[in-house]
């Protein structure tokens, strides 16, 4: 396995891990920190990639979400138990997929059970565990990650906005629950976007406004060790570019990547970045 960004942060995990760890690496920086992470931990790593999504980290194999079959086989063959699922993958249609057998029938069964991200995500991990699988969160590796409580920025919101906010939070914490989203935008006391399967970036670039807040919280019923909402240098890059004021993630219960090169562009521009939770108190 190689790295093709060199930068390293250093990561000591002080829980109880495992020797040996499959990471199914989707695209973004997450896979790469995390290899480095178990480096520094001394934990053994057998990394899956996939095409057109896997680019800061070069696999061990080369998997299709198509052919999970052989992804099995891979970790089984590499006698490896504990897996972590980090970075963005989409997820294709059966019409997409040259689907193997067991793919066909898990994504059959999936789909016929579930309506969402999250419920489809739940069926994985069941079937996974079934075959003697154990899921791990990537936070549990990386808890840097995780977002903190209160402000993180230079900049703080008004107390017209920490109205806002708590709206969002409500409207966040309501639109996870049936599955759809985990992120809205709000201005004005009004919630002018909800996030949709086209995501979060994709919400704040059509719908952000000058002086709007994104908040994005975790689905009540969200599986933590598989999805964790997550804000970035992208997501921060897209508010800016719409004027937006701040930005909300549930403290605890997301994920900031690239938290310096993000908190930096954030505080150049005057945006708050907040890690709220629910039934905040006004400590404005």
């Amino acid at each position: 396995m190689s790295a093709t960004n060199k930068t390293k942060p250093k990561s000591r995990i002080e829980t109880s891990h495992p020797k040996k760890l499959g990471i199914i690496a989707g695209s973004g920086t997450l896979p790469r920190d995390l290899y480095f992470a178990c480096q520094d931990n001394d934990i053994e790593c057998a990394i899956v990639g996939f095409k057109n999504h896997t680019n800061y980290i070069t696999p061990d194999f080369w998997g299709k979400i198509s052919k999970s079959s052989q992804i099995i086989d891979f970790f089984k063959e590499n006698k490896i138990n504990d897996l972590v699922f980090i970075g963005g993958v989409t997820r294709p249609t059966l019409s997409q997929m040259d689907a193997d057998w067991f793919t066909l029938k898990f994504f059959l069964k999936a789909y016929k059970n579930s309506f969402g991200d999250s419920s489809l995500l739940d069926a994985a991990r069941f079937e996974l565990e079934q075959m003697g699988f154990t899921m791990h969160g990537a936070h549990k590796f990386l808890p840097y990650l995780l977002m903190s409580e209160g402000f993180i920025t230079q900049a703080e919101f008004s107390r017209a906005q920490y109205k806002d906010i708590n709206i969002g939070i409500n409207e966040a914490k309501n639109l996870g629950q049936n599955d759809i989203g985990q992120a809205v935008i709000v201005k004005g006391g009004d919630i002018i976007a909800r996030e949709d399967n086209q995501g979060t970036n994709y919400m704040i670039k059509n719908f952000g406004e000058e002086g709007a807040v994104l908040v994005k919280m975790c689905k009540p019923q969200q599986d933590k060790d598989l999805d964790l909402p997550t804000i970035g240098f992208s997501t921060v890059q897209a508010c800016i570019d719409q004027n937006m004021a701040g930005i909300v993630a549930e403290a605890g219960a997301s994920l900031f990547v690239e938290r310096d090169k993000a908190l930096s562009l954030a505080n150049e521009n005057g945006l708050f970045i907040y890690g709220g939770v629910e039934n905040a108190t006004d400590n404005t």
